[in-house]
């Protein structure tokens, strides 16, 4: 990417891309190849930026830049997602089915609200499949950061403990050691 369609990006998030991320966009590639389904690619359309994948399995990722800006909170959530799943509404706990219905609806859309929100704050770099991916928190403490998007297995979104170019390094080597045997 050329270093004012960096700034554009940068100005649609309302934050700057962590550096390593940055200096990979400007030197190295803006998407494809890379770990699992490779990296999606930050692309302008319609006026604002999304995170695109390779091929047809994957076009698009929830990523945009409104959302990335924000604050990222996907360890508090997790945990106030736990303790809200084990309040689901029971059908002794009410005189009627509507009770009960309007109640279940309105603790779905708490849950539902709170999975999506843990994705705030940060971008979606790769596609792993069976809907798990890999994120770069973009904001806060954790900034840089990969984290793994587990939510299909409920665990939330976890951190991997590396950075940008640790995690897009250690997924070279295994390359190169795949293309040696």
């Amino acid at each position: 990417m050329s270093e004012e369609q960096i700034r554009e990006l940068e100005a649609d998030l309302g934050v700057s891309l962590p550096a390593q991320y940055r200096s990979f966009l400007l030197r190295v590639g803006r998407g494809g190849a890379g770990p699992d389904y490779g990296l999606m690619t930050p692309t302008l359309c319609n006026g604002s930026w999304q995170w695109l994948g390779i091929g047809l399995a994957f076009p698009t990722q929830p990523t945009t830049a409104e959302f990335a800006g924000r604050p990222f909170v996907a360890e508090a959530l997790r945990s106030e997602l736990t303790a809200i799943e084990t309040q689901e509404p029971t059908p002794e706990a009410f005189a009627t089915d509507e009770e009960l219905s309007h109640a279940y609806a309105a603790w779905d859309a708490r849950c539902e609200e709170l999975y999506d929100a843990q994705e705030a704050g940060a971008v979606f770099l790769s596609e792993q499949g069976c809907g798990y991916a890999s994120v770069m928190v973009m904001t806060g403490p954790h900034r840089g950061a990969i984290w793994e998007d587990l939510r299909p297995m409920d665990r939330g979104i976890e951190a991997t403990g590396h950075d940008f170019a640790h995690w897009y390094r250690k997924w070279l080597e295994r390359t190169e050691r795949r293309l040696e045997t």
